[in-house]
């Protein structure tokens, strides 16, 4: 098992210190179709944006080009950049190899100035040229996951880890510090898999969660408009604050400020409407009703994907990552199973992938720079 020195993010360092630090950071990029994470491999830098690529895929452009200019002004040296991706998946690309193509192409376009090799993580867990992309597109489609995974292997050996995020839940299981999960997301939705659940915590329709409702001893269907999502749910019921809320309401343009749009009021008005009525309607009790039933289907959901590793892999031991994180306490804690503690905190797990690949490529170029002076020792 590989030690992994992580961030210890409450001690202050010397002038000194930081700069020896920077000379040797690395950056890592998780370009997904609705949010692009970025963390530095010392964690001096962490951000997660909010940037939808269906809207207008140039926005990636802009949102990089931000994030250059900001390590330009903050004087950080970058020696390698690993990126991993999601986003090639958005239907503003024709297909998912265009995609990969073109996020390709706009962060080399980026990061070229500075002079620095651009890493590709591929779905074998290797990093490549970004000029290996025209070989095979898909082989780095979709790869974000697995450099959490391949991160959290090196620490523990046996153990299922779980990254519950704004859109998606991953459950791997890793076995003798292997990755046990399917490569593809279409294999790791299959029915048997349950490594691959496309619901998260903030961007999933309720609709999706949820057919029924009970309401006062009542069973009602839901409508299947795009009325509500998780993060309503979760605003109300209070395991998100209003800066957690980081994606569009279903409704946005119908208020005047993003404040008014991500009010718990607002989004018990939006879970109302799941049922075609006001909230004046259901009241305040009736929405928080229908928060708890959509926690309830997500850890429920949770809960078989869970039961199910643990039958297949005799594994007992959980680690969580992702905005969700409570989610997988709920699920973990009904079946009795153990959750580890991570050795990163919830800044860090809230863009592990982004920060994982960057620490892959420290060490993997820490590990050939080693083999190159061992070779020069001879």
């Amino acid at each position: 098992m590989i030690n992994i020195n992580l961030p210890t993010l409450k001690k202050e360092e010397g002038k000194e210190k930081k700069e020896e630090r920077r000379r040797k950071m690395f950056l890592g990029i998780d370009v997904g179709g609705a949010n692009t994470k970025i963390a530095t491999s010392d964690s001096s830098l962490v951000d997660s944006i909010y940037a939808p690529l269906w809207h207008d895929r140039a926005i990636l452009y802009d949102v990089l080009r931000r994030v250059y200019t900001r390590l330009e002004d903050t004087g950080i040296d970058i020696e390698g950049v690993g990126v991993v991706m999601t986003g090639e998946l958005c239907d503003c690309f024709r297909t998912r190899r265009e995609g990969v193509l073109k996020i390709r192409d706009i962060v080399s376009t980026i990061f070229e100035g500075m002079e620095v090799e651009v890493e590709y993580f591929d779905r074998s867990g290797i990093f490549r040229h970004g000029e290996a992309i025209e070989e095979d597109p898909l082989a780095f489609a979709s790869t974000n996951w697995l450099a959490s995974a391949k991160l959290v292997s090196m620490m523990h050996r046996d153990v299922i880890f779980v990254d519950c995020g704004s859109t998606t839940t991953d459950v791997i299981p890793i076995v003798g510090g292997e990755i046990k999960a399917k490569r593809s997301d279409i294999e790791r939705l299959h029915s048997h898999a349950h490594e691959l659940l496309y619901s998260g915590v903030l961007r999933t329709n309720v609709a999706a969660l949820l057919r029924k409702v009970k309401l006062r001893g009542e069973e009602y269907a839901t409508s299947s408009e795009l009325f509500a999502i998780t993060a309503d749910a979760y605003l109300v019921l209070g395991d998100i604050t209003r800066a957690d809320y980081k994606c569009e309401s279903p409704n946005s343009y119908a208020f005047a400020t993003e404040r008014e749009a991500k009010s718990r009021e607002s989004a018990m008005r939006r879970l109302a409407r799941m049922l075609c009525c006001d909230l004046e309607e259901i009241g305040e009790e009736g929405a928080h009703s229908i928060a708890v039933q959509v926690k309830d289907a997500q850890v429920n959901e949770l809960i078989t994907a869970l039961r199910e590793m643990r039958e297949r892999y005799s594994l007992n031991e959980v680690i969580s990552a992702g905005i969700g994180d409570f989610i997988v306490k709920d699920a973990v804690k009904a079946l009795d199973m153990k959750l580890l503690t991570p050795s990163w905190d919830r800044r860090l797990s809230a863009v592990l992938p982004a920060y994982a690949v960057a620490k892959l490529l420290e060490i993997e170029i820490a590990n050939d720079n080693a083999g190159s002076a061992g070779s020069n020792d001879c």
